[in-house]
């Protein structure tokens, strides 16, 4: 018989965010003999942990205190904020009656 044993990876990134690998090993009289990946995904600080498996609920309380949630925030890229000037809609182009 073969047995199915849940797996979990978690790499955590330089700007603290986890690499999560979620898997399948295949177990046959204690010896694994096959692998699945089921999920990969990237978990950024401050992101929800709702529906993560409790190892990567762990590590990220552990990881993602106050400070490291405002340091990644404060390195995302600043949003481009547009000037003040009014959209003006092109103007349409004129059609001439071809029959004229």
């Amino acid at each position: 018989m073969i047995d199915q044993t849940p797996t979990v990876q978690v790499q955590v990134n330089a700007n603290n965010s986890l690499f999560v690998t979620t898997g399948i090993d295949y177990d046959k009289d204690g010896s694994i003999v096959g692998s699945e990946i089921v999920s990969q995904y990237t978990l950024n600080p401050g992101d929800s942990l709702e529906g993560q498996p409790s190892e990567v609920v762990k590590i990220a309380n552990a990881l993602w205190t106050p400070a490291v949630v405002e340091a990644y925030k404060a390195s995302l890229p600043k949003p481009v904020v547009a000037n003040d000037e009014p959209v003006v809609d092109p103007p349409s182009p004129i059609i001439e009656d071809p029959v004229a």
